[in-house]
């Protein structure tokens, strides 16, 4: 299996294992993360080692991506997030990037919890519980969020996920996915209100320079293979827009190298600021989201 050199060691950064089959995952603790997933010793996800490289499996909440300048206003109120993305003045990815419990645990399923409380920016409290359960169809992925605040809390949800073609390089690999937008984005990442057209069939990801959005009906499904071997990612409802991503240094234990990440989101960059696709949390409005990773075998 292919793994990630990062920061921190395993011992730092523990993991649960579990199994079923031909499949095989680790759950990283930290970031509630898809450390680790192979199908007959073959890797559908990319592996690491420590601290989770280039939020690598990281589960992204109350937001995904970007907010713009930190800001945003929710019926009513404004609210300034601590910028963390200083470069580009953007708050990113949430809060959820952090050390998550165990609830549960089985052979093959593992539950996980991670409390939100409120902070700067931020005056809500969410509570979220994440399920990894392996079976013959694979691992299967579910994301509960509730709130007992007295009114609505804005929310959305992603997954960092960075695909595998079972191990083969990137140079053989190939990406289909059933999304029909891109929508264009500026310098700092954030959508510039422009869309264009896309069909992405058998795109070879050497030829793509990505850390872009797109958009889907839903639901959407992504297909990573080099070779007719690989994975396949299938987005629950909710779930229509994906922020691909292909950095040129993933950490590998032969060097770094380019990588295809895709993140599954129930929100565009910037919802918080544009309140597109924002779900409404409330108590007696709690959201679950789903997806599951196979191997892919069409040869």
């Amino acid at each position: 299996m292919t793994s990630g050199r990062a920061a921190g060691s395993d011992a730092e950064y523990p993991s649960v294992a579990i199994s079923h089959g031909d499949y095989a995952a680790e759950i990283a603790l930290f970031g509630g993360a898809v450390k680790a997933l192979t199908y007959r010793g073959a890797p559908l996800v990319e592996g690491y080692e420590g601290k989770p490289p280039l939020m690598a499996g990281v589960v992204l909440a109350p937001w995904p991506n970007r907010t713009e300048d930190g800001w945003f206003e929710w019926q009513g109120s404004a609210h300034q997030l601590d910028i963390t993305e200083p470069e580009h003045n953007n708050a990113i990815h949430g809060f959820a990037v952090d050390w998550w419990r165990m609830k549960e645990r089985t052979e093959n399923r593992v539950v996980l919890t991670f409390d939100i409380e409120p902070r700067h920016g931020w005056p809500w409290a969410i509570q979220l519980e994440v399920t990894y359960c392996l079976d013959e169809h694979g691992l299967y992925h579910q994301l509960t969020a509730r709130t007992a605040e007295p009114g609505e809390v804005p929310f959305a949800y992603g997954l960092h996920l960075y695909l595998s073609p079972q191990g083969a390089g990137v140079g053989e690999a190939v990406l289909s996915v059933g999304v029909g937008k891109r929508h264009l984005l500026d310098g700092r990442n954030l959508p510039t209100g422009q869309t264009e057209p896309v069909c992405i069939v058998n795109q070879p990801i050497a030829e793509v320079d990505w850390d872009d959005c797109f958009q889907g009906e839903g639901p959407l499904t992504a297909i990573y293979t080099a070779g007719g071997k690989g994975v396949r990612l299938e987005m629950g409802e909710g779930l229509n827009w994906v922020q691909m991503f292909t950095p040129a240094d993933f950490p590998r234990v032969d060097g770094p190298g380019k990588a295809l990440a895709v993140e599954p989101m129930s929100a565009p960059p910037n919802a918080l600021h544009s309140g597109e696709d924002l779900v409404r949390l409330s108590a007696q409005n709690p959201q679950t989201f789903t997806l599951r990773l196979a191997a892919e075998n069409t040869k």
